[in-house]
């Protein structure tokens, strides 16, 4: 997995933890009575900054396009040479090369990254 990818993955993390903390299903689970610090909120924030920084500012806004269109699974894994957000198969010479480069899926635009 290229540095890119791990990258985008840990960022994608971060905002899935935001948002998760913000919504009424975090309520739902059994955290009515507790409220997530803003201490820790603040260092999500932080980090996700920090993240943010060390990505090309055309991949970041790449990112946040996806994420907004889909709320979320940004990065996605290949299976078998299906992308793991929309399903679709994907052509060979394009399943092999996200094994080694930054790729995305034709059809729905998601990041893609391949695991032995």
């Amino acid at each position: 997995m290229t540095s890119k990818i791990e990258t985008l993955r840990l960022l994608e993390e971060f905002d899935h933890i935001l948002r998760d903390i913000e919504t009424e299903d975090y309520q739902a689970l059994g955290f009515k009575d507790t409220k997530p610090s803003s201490e820790f909120i603040k260092l999500a924030e932080k980090e996700r900054a920090k993240l943010t920084r060390k990505v090309d500012p055309r991949l970041l806004s790449q990112y946040e396009r996806i994420m907004k269109r889909y709320g979320g699974r940004v990065v996605v894994q290949v299976i078998r040479e299906f992308c793991g957000g929309c399903y679709i198969k994907l052509p060979s010479e394009l399943a092999s090369r996200c094994r080694t480069e930054l790729v995305s899926c034709p059809n729905c635009g998601r990041f893609l990254y391949y695991v032995k």
